[in-house]
């Protein structure tokens, strides 16, 4: 196989070499939407991983597409609630219903064990 690079992925003596990707334009283009909000990443986050899901968050940052695991997470969940946007849709109405019953249900209980005058 002839040695040639491609996505910033070179092959030289049977062997592969990662380059720089960030600055490939189609790369750019899939990370970027959600690079752009890097400023509200301020929620933290724990989850544990399967091994799977941790080596493709891994392959993001040997890739140089994320610079930290936490960054290639983020991306990763902003990809699926964008590719599952549909189903957000339908459950954000029952959600909102669901919260408002909630606060309906406390001042309920609030009420209830209030000291009677």
């Amino acid at each position: 196989m002839a040695d040639k690079k491609i996505f910033g992925i070179s092959r030289a003596g049977g062997k592969f070499h990662i380059g720089d990707l960030t600055n490939v334009p189609e790369v750019q283009n899939m990370v970027g939407k959600f690079r752009a909000h890097q400023e509200e990443r301020a929620n933290v986050v724990m989850v544990r991983l399967s091994n799977n899901a941790l080596a493709r968050v891994d392959q993001l940052v040997d890739a140089t597409l994320a610079s930290s695991r936490s960054e290639a997470a983020a991306i990763l969940v902003g990809a699926g609630i964008d590719s599952q946007k549909e189903l957000f849709d339908r459950l954000s109405g029952y959600t909102d219903e669901i919260k408002r019953l909630k606060d309906q249900l406390k001042q309920v209980a609030s009420d209830a064990v209030k000291p009677k005058e």
